[in-house]
This record gives structure tokens, C-alpha cells and sequence, in this order.
């Protein structure tokens, strides 16, 4: 599943490939992906307009038209987009698995891949009240410390679960929190309760900068720094700090993968 390094680094491709050029023609050979929506009507909202910025907010990412409306684009599970010469569609071998293209002036086409069909595509007015009626809060790159650190006083349950609740902070999914713990050396069922004052702070200058060194490396895990755990993030690896293994555990019914004597239990 997409999370948040994903997504902003989708975010800055089609920034680099796609602002400023007219649509001139849509098509959806997977119209289910399109949410309260048909593709007459998506059509109708996009042709003849332009991108004209774009706002990630955790795992969504809002395309800003012209018009004033943003396209709302949700990932789901293996969903990317694409950018390519419209020429070349009938060389491009994932492009069978092409949910909806759009087609500009330039005869270059930005496709939204989504091979298991579980992205979605909507319209939305704004951004902000859409995340506001998807309860969800705020991106957890753009929340200051102090936002951070009040809300994990409030916070209830296990350290994981805290981390991947949507309604607490946006974007954080099971990869990202489980390199966060790791990093901070935390078993993922420590209780929020009882981190202290500077502990609650170092967990929001951890999570930034795992956030930051997973966008750095493109999100792909293999070009990630010596020392992260998402590289090995797997039953029977070895811990890149101590060499022991790294175990897939269960907390508060949540599937994590740590290293027992880094993340030691509460």
C-alpha cells in the first residue's frame, strides 16, 4: 500500500511531467476506480483544462485544475502514474492495467496505473474539507512538534497503533511506523502513556527524518541509508544493528516486523 514517501514521490513526478498542459481527451478502461463519479462527467471536468499545482495530504494527492476543482487521487494498493508519449501506448506493456489516461496537447498521455483496481479518483472542491469529512489528520510532515507531542498526551493504545491511526496523522502506514519504532528502539505495543516529555519529542524528530530519508531515496527500499530496517523488512533478516533476527510480531491485532533485542518488549 502506498504511504506517504509514495505518495510524494508520485507527487513530484507528475509535477515535473504534467503541470501546465491542457487536457484534451480522457479516457477510463477501469471506470470502478472512479469514486461517485462517471466517466462522462470526468471528462466533462477535465477536457480543455490544465493542471495547475498539486497537494499531497498524507496517502491522497489533490491535482489542482484551473477550474478550481481538484482531482482527488488515492492510490491504493500497486496504483502509480505513468507519463509517456501517447504514440507509444501500444508498446507499453503495464499499460493493460491502466485505470484512466489523460491525454494532453503536447501528444504525451499521463495514465493512472492501478493493476489491482483499488486506486480511487474523485473531484473535490477542496482539499481541506475533504479531509475533513475523511476524518483525517494532519500530514504527518506537515505537523509541528508541539501538535505532535499534544496529541500523543491524548493518545490511548499501542505506539504503532497511534502512529498508523489516520484520524491522528496522516500518511504513516505499516512500513514507515515500523522503521520509526525501530529507529527509536521501541517495542510497536508500548503504550503511548508512557512516553515521557523528551521521548514524545524524539519520536517526532524520528519520524520526520525516517519520512524525509524514505522521500530522499525515492522510496524504494534498497536505496535506503545503512542502519534502516525497511531494507530487511522481513521474517529471518538480519537486524542491521546487532545482527540478530528480525521477527514478525503481533500488536494490539497489528502485524509488525522488529529486531526482539533492539525493540525489547514492555
Amino acid at each position: 500500500m502506498p504511504e506517504l514517501p509514495d505518495v510524494e514521490v508520485f507527487k513530484r513526478y507528475i509535477d515535473a511531467t504534467s503541470l501546465h498542459k491542457t487536457v484534451r481527451r480522457v479516457t477510463a478502461p477501469a471506470p470502478k476506480i472512479l469514486a461517485d463519479l462517471s466517466v462522462n462527467q470526468l471528462s466533462r471536468a477535465l477536457c480543455g483544462q490544465r493542471i495547475e499545482a498539486s497537494r499531497r495530504w498524507g496517502k491522497q494527492l489533490f491535482l489542482e485544475l484551473d477550474s478550481g476543482r481538484w482531482l482527488a487521487l488515492h492510490f491504493g494498493m500497486t496504483s502509480y502514474p505513468r507519463y509517456q508519449r501517447a504514440e507509444t501506448l501500444d508498446d507499453t506493456p503495464d499499460a493493460r492495467f491502466d485505470a484512466v489516461r489523460l491525454f494532453f496537447d503536447n501528444d504525451y498521455l499521463m495514465a493512472f496505473n492501478s493493476r489491482r483496481k483499488l486506486g480511487r479518483i474523485r473531484l473535490v472542491d477542496d482539499p481541506e474539507a475533504f479531509a475533513r469529512d475523511q476524518q483525517l489528520g494532519p500530514d504527518a510532515l506537515a505537523i509541528g512538534e508541539d501538535d505532535f507531542v499534544q496529541r500523543l498526551e491524548r493518545g490511548r493504545g499501542g505506539l504503532k497503533s497511534f502512529l498508523m491511526n489516520q484520524k491522528q496523522l496522516s500518511g504513516l502506514g505499516n512500513e514507515t511506523s515500523d522503521e520509526i519504532l525501530f529507529q527509536a528502539g521501541w517495542h510497536p505495543a508500548r503504550q503511548v502513556r508512557s512516553l515521557g516529555e523528551s521521548e514524545r519529542r524524539r519520536l517526532y524528530r524520528l519520524m520526520v527524518e525516517v519520512l524525509e530519508a524514505d522521500i530522499d531515496a525515492g522510496a524504494d527500499q534498497d536505496r535506503m541509508p545503512d542502519g534502516f530496517l525497511l531494507p530487511r523488512r522481513r521474517e529471518g533478516e538480519r537486524c542491521p544493528r546487532c545482527g540478530g533476527d528480525i521477527r514478525n510480531v503481533k500488536a494490539a491485532g497489528r502485524s509488525a516486523y522488529i529486531c526482539p533485542r533492539c525493540q525489547p518488549e514492555p
